[in-house]
């Protein structure tokens, strides 16, 4: 993934109609891919900087046209940035509209639809509150432990992580 041009990423990320939905879902599938499989977080912002694309994320969903495969993508997008830095929510609040037209999008979702499903989830997992739980990125020997109001809420929810199949801690 070295070999991806994040001036490139980004224009086709702003691309959205007829067969540039194509162009976009493959920049969106890279930036994925980079953010999932990067192994130095700082490196991977200075190369896709949140401030830059964390907006242009966003305004896909603002996008009415945009397509639930496009949206599950980016919704996945917007939650690896999540993942590694909190601190990106107040990127996407600024964006005017972006919160409501997530929101909008959880509205309409038809749960028998598996790409409809896959957004619903991806949506919810933007928003990280007391009812969040731990997530885990092995290849990157990555705990995230979202911001608990409290250490009882915050026991609670690592006990009844470990206790899901799949989740082990070495």
């Amino acid at each position: 993934m070295a070999d991806v041009d994040p001036d490139t990423l980004l224009e086709w990320l702003q691309m959205g109609q007829g067969d540039e939905r194509d162009m976009q879902l493959i920049a969106l599938e890279q930036l994925c891919m980079l953010l999932l499989m990067s192994d130095n977080v700082d490196r991977c912002f200075e190369t896709c900087p949140p401030r830059t694309f964390l907006p242009a994320l966003c305004k896909i969903f603002l996008d009415e046209s945009a397509p639930d495969n496009v949206l599950e993508v980016t919704a996945r997008a917007i939650t690896y940035y999540l993942d590694v830095s909190a601190e990106c929510t107040r990127r996407i609040v600024g964006v005017d509209g972006a919160i409501k037209a997530l929101c909008n999008r959880l509205v309409v979702v038809e749960l028998n639809n598996r790409t409809s499903r896959d957004l619903a989830e991806q949506c919810v997992k933007v928003d990280a509150t007391d009812s969040s739980y731990p997530s885990v990125n092995t290849c990157v020997h990555y705990l995230k432990l979202p911001e608990y109001s409290s250490e009882d809420i915050m026991r609670e929810r690592l006990l009844a992580a470990t206790m899901e199949k799949g989740f082990h801690l070495n």
